[in-house]
């Protein structure tokens, strides 16, 4: 995971790796940890009563990802997934919660299970990088 550094407009600049290349300097890595639960968030809610990404604002120029540890229990877990609703599982200490601009998730396997907006993942390497100003919202009255 890479937190970047600023530009002289104040846009961060991150170098991505080409896949299967060594992570560039900057980079964080979790080299061999097993998850339960990898999710990124860039906006508060991924349904409408589930408050998963309580701090995410749309314009903080943030990934904050979610990590559950392959230690943490059954029934941890699910006390921890009761509490979507109110975004209360952020407060749960097996749940933890990194903010950076840019991810590489490399799985151990070929078994891993990866969906993307609820969508299936061909296995393999999933990077991504925040585009600052990269969407526009327009709102106005009905």
């Amino acid at each position: 995971m890479m937190m970047g550094d600023n530009d002289d407009d104040g846009n961060v600049v991150v170098e991505m790796p080409q896949v299967g290349k060594p992570l560039p300097n900057g980079w964080v890595s979790f080299d061999e940890e097993e998850f339960l639960v990898f999710w990124v968030c860039n906006t508060s809610h991924a349904a409408y009563n589930m408050y998963t990404c309580p701090m995410a604002r749309m314009n903080d120029g943030l990934f904050h990802v979610l990590i559950v540890r392959s230690s943490c229990s059954r029934l941890r877990l699910l006390q921890m997934l009761l509490k979507l609703d109110s975004g209360g599982h952020i407060d749960c200490d097996l749940c933890e919660v990194i903010d950076c601009v840019a991810y590489q998730l490399e799985p151990l396997s070929n078994v891993s299970y990866n969906v993307l907006d609820g969508e299936l993942l061909e296995d393999g390497i999933v990077q991504a990088r925040f585009i600052l100003g990269g969407a526009q919202l327009f709102c106005g009255e009905k």
